[in-house]
């Protein structure tokens, strides 16, 4: 099972992620969902959408949990802005 992304979380190329779902915490920190928002510092668009890369099962509110190994659609190619977990385990709240 991979990782779960919450806000603030890094991205390979020195980005973080920007929004999180107050529906969801782990360890306090509002999990990502897919569509939401993450910086990039290689590319001149310097921001993107998260894009679920991969099964998964969880959801919320019938949107995809974003998960390590996702990646930030901006204007770098797909694949090379992942997104990395800043914590290893955590506890749903």
């Amino acid at each position: 099972m991979r990782p779960i992304i919450c806000l603030s979380d890094k991205t390979s190329t020195g980005g973080k992620v920007l929004q999180g779902s107050p529906l969801m915490k782990i360890k306090g920190k509002p999990v990502a969902l897919v569509g939401m928002q993450a910086t990039c510092n290689a590319c001149k668009k310097g921001i993107g959408t998260l894009v679920a890369a991969g099964p998964r099962l969880g959801k919320v509110n019938n949107i995809d949990i974003v998960l390590a190994g996702d990646y930030v659609a901006c204007g770098c190619p797909p694949f090379s802005n992942i997104v990395m977990p800043n914590q290893q385990i955590g506890t749903i709240e």
